[in-house]
């Protein structure tokens, strides 16, 4: 089962790309109190293309500032891995793109099978603000 790990900030469209381009069974999102409201955006669109995938979201109080409330949360999202991990690095802070790129270590560390990628939108930003529910581009990241 493809297991797609993702930060969501304010802007939903990275997501919401993300959803559409890796086609996950699992969808687990870390995301802040402030911008939980945009989740639904994203997963209802996406749910109209692909339905079939759960999604479990989790918080992180300090979205700015919670790299040690992101990488302790970190070691509880590996419980959601399976045969299939997707990292993706982009969306949200800093602070909730490290959470999931520890996922990401710690598979590793694990040796379990785990891809990181960048979703990237080439627009410019007030087109990407104007209709944020457009497909980008998934672009893999190689391990260091």
């Amino acid at each position: 089962m493809t297991v797609l790990f993702t930060p969501l900030g304010l802007a939903y469209g990275t997501l919401y790309s993300a959803i559409m381009l890796v086609r996950p069974r699992r969808l687990v999102v870390v995301t802040s109190p402030q911008a939980v409201v945009n989740l639904h955006s994203a997963v209802d669109a996406a749910r109209f293309f692909h339905s079939r995938f759960e999604v479990e979201t989790h918080l992180l109080d300090d979205p700015l500032a919670g790299f040690g409330e992101g990488r302790k949360l970190a070691r509880y999202l590996v419980a959601a891995a399976d045969a299939d991990n997707i990292i993706n690095l982009t969306g949200g802070t800093t602070a909730l793109q490290d959470c999931v790129r520890s996922v990401a270590d710690i598979l590793r560390s694990q040796h379990k099978a785990v891809r990181e990628v960048a979703v990237i939108d080439r627009r410019p930003a007030d087109d990407q603000k104007r209709a944020p529910l457009v497909v980008g581009e998934l672009v893999e990241v190689s391990p260091a």
